[in-house]
């Protein structure tokens, strides 16, 4: 008799949250677990450098003011890197003036976002990042605000 193979779930996201703030990495808990998104965290630019190079992230979601390393220094490492400089970054910070953009642009993000967060930007950021892994779209949640 033959037994019928069951769809195998799509394999989780698997993200590093680097961000000073408790509350940015607490958002980001509460607004990526639930859609399937496995994270780790760290609150500094030194150990987000070595997580990189450990480890397998599917994106990275990176803070421009951090202790140590600032965010433009570990963006440009982690891309600058063969082993991670595909990995995409998206930088979330509260700096949003144009010589910062730029310097995101730079440094090599691939999305920009300005804190408060808004989820829908959030989702939209993962989906044009990783656009082989489903639309997290569909499952995205209002609105969170963290400075």
């Amino acid at each position: 008799m033959e037994q019928q193979q069951r769809p195998q779930p799509k394999p989780a996201i698997r993200a590093l949250v680097v961000d000073d703030s408790t509350t940015v990495r607490r958002l980001m808990e509460l607004t990526l677990s639930p859609i399937g998104v496995e994270l780790d965290f760290t609150d500094n630019g030194e150990d987000a450098v070595a997580l990189t190079k450990a480890g397998h992230y599917d994106i990275i979601f990176l803070d421009i003011l951090l202790p140590g390393i600032d965010g433009y220094r570990v963006c440009k490492s982690i891309k600058s890197d063969k082993r991670t400089k595909d990995m995409p970054v998206v930088m979330l910070t509260s700096k949003d003036s144009a010589i910062d953009r730029v310097r995101g642009i730079m440094a090599g993000t691939n999305v920009y976002l300005t804190k408060p967060l808004d989820k829908t930007e959030l989702i939209q950021a993962i989906d044009k990042c990783l656009p082989m892994r489903g639309a997290l779209r569909l499952r995205a949640p209002a609105r969170m605000t963290a400075a």
